[in-house]
């Protein structure tokens, strides 16, 4: 009976889901052409009820119909949500329901349905979004609710007793909303034969068979390690196979401080991942989307200004309106990042003599009062003005608007400890939590810091909130060298 009722959630899900899109299509239909008057809406009813449905019209609705379907299958949006996060499943029919909006409005291309304008397509996204997501947030509660009272529920056997199947007997335990009544552990050895959280040992890994014989199992974890375990994992995952028995494998095989998990199906092999920074996602999207935008506009309406600037520097001292360096970016992959010009043409051949005069810790190389920056240059450095060419780097898609500050191949290659170098692990920015905290008043150490708290904690709300407080801090020239 909890088998059934499970299947039919994800029945009930795999029905209702179509009849809400077309709902949800409906929906925008009315909202962007229904009449405001009462004898516009009957003539407007009138003429859509004796319209005749062309068959091919109805051929691609049809499979447009189904094409909505695997949308969302393609998404795991009817796979179990018994372990799933909310905020997965949201997300995951974000994706659904965005790649529904692209087949609706490719559809509407084919069968030429003038109704379905790009406006349309976006409305039935927002809406065919609340609908989907609503209908899953009421079935997740409901499921959790159900299950404290003891419907749906799935039995559980445990393999392992140690520290690993403490902790997870514990989690299991106190979290009744997932529906799993454990009825026990097993383990060899006389170390185990004792209780876990009330949960009783069940004898060793010899008893596996017997178990699985008289008892109702639909789940096992296994939480043995892998080291001195492997032999016995690989005989108990063979016999659960054998049975169709769902297999629950604990993948903390290694310590990890930073890296998250992940799991893909790769060419039919299960490969696990382990990821520090911010994974590909359509945050990561929409990021990339606002660098490239926002690095256009900006570019468009700085024109006057940099035509302006770069009369100036030309005035103020012999050579190039720009500065380009190769600096180090994602990954240690080189690029020319380009700058307004702030120095003498020959600071680069100066470097060497100058290295005695350096104020800073660390690999970096700040002086205060450098005698290379010109006149103008010096006005350009304390506003930050020098750095705005950069926008064209941001353009092209070797740096983004907020990021760790790109290091020039000296500083980079002095690096000395390994966590240091993880600021590689994203693209450098046009600005960061060091422009907004003090610039060249924090230590290297400091600024380091800023860089790896920017990329544990990265958003879309942080990167906004870096860009609001850029300005301010730039203006007040706080920190600049």
């Amino acid at each position: 009976m909890n088998f059934r009722q499970g299947q039919l959630s994800l029945l009930f899900l795999n029905c209702v889901d179509l009849v809400l899109m077309l709902l949800a299509l409906a929906t925008a239909i009315v909202i962007i052409y229904a009449p405001g008057d009462q004898s516009s809406v009957t003539d407007y009813t009138t003429d859509f009820m004796v319209t005749r449905v062309k068959l091919s019209n109805a051929i691609l609705c049809g499979v447009l119909a189904i094409t909505w379907h695997f949308c969302f299958k393609a998404y795991g949006l009817y796979h179990s949500y018994r372990l799933r996060k909310i905020e997965d499943v949201i997300g995951a029919a974000v994706k659904g329901v965005g790649l529904c909006s692209l087949t609706l409005l490719v559809a509407a291309q084919l069968g030429g349905w003038l109704t379905i304008t790009l406006f349309t397509v976006v409305l039935f996204f927002i809406v065919g979004l609340a609908f989907v997501s609503g209908l899953r947030i009421i079935v997740y509660r409901t499921s959790h609710l159900l299950r404290r009272r003891g419907m749906n529920t799935k039995t559980m056997l445990v393999i392992g007793g140690g520290m690993r199947a403490e902790h997870l007997i514990e989690v299991f335990g106190g979290m009744p909303e997932l529906g799993y009544k454990i009825i026990g552990f097993i383990d060899s050895g006389t170390n185990f034969r004792r209780d876990i959280e009330g949960y009783p040992w069940l004898g060793g890994f010899d008893a596996l068979t017997t178990i699985l014989n008289d008892r109702v199992i639909d789940d096992v974890a296994i939480a043995l390690p892998i080291k001195s375990q492997y032999d016995q994992i690989k005989v108990a995952i063979d016999r659960l196979e054998e049975q169709g028995i769902a297999i629950h494998l604990l993948s903390d095989f290694f310590p990890r401080n930073l890296a998250k998990t992940r799991t893909n199906d790769f060419h039919g092999m299960p490969l696990l991942s382990l990821t520090s920074t911010p994974p590909f996602c359509w945050r990561t999207e929409v990021k990339r989307i606002i660098d490239f935008v926002g690095s256009a506009v900006l570019t468009g309406l700085g024109t006057p200004l940099f035509a302006i600037i770069a009369v100036l520097i030309k005035l103020d001292s012999i050579g190039p309106v720009f500065f380009v360096q190769e600096r180090m970016g994602y990954n240690k992959r080189r690029f020319q990042m380009i700058k307004f010009r702030t120095m003498t043409t020959d600071a680069e051949a100066r470097m060497e003599e100058m290295e005695h005069l350096n104020e800073k810790e660390g690999p970096i190389f700040k002086i205060k009062d450098d005698p290379r920056v010109t006149r103008v240059g010096r006005i350009l450095r304390k506003f930050s003005i020098d750095e705005l060419p950069q926008l064209l780097n941001v353009l092209l898609g070797d740096m983004s608007l907020v990021g760790p500050r790109p290091l020039s191949i000296r500083d980079a290659v002095r690096l000395e400890e390994c966590w240091q170098k993880r600021r590689f692990s994203v693209k450098p920015g046009l600005t960061c939590l060091w422009q907004i905290s003090g610039r060249s008043n924090l230590s290297f150490e400091q600024w380091v810091a800023l860089d790896l708290e920017y990329i544990d904690t990265w958003s879309l709300q942080l990167d906004w909130l870096i860009l609001l407080k850029t300005l301010p801090a730039v203006i007040a020239a706080r920190g600049a060298v």
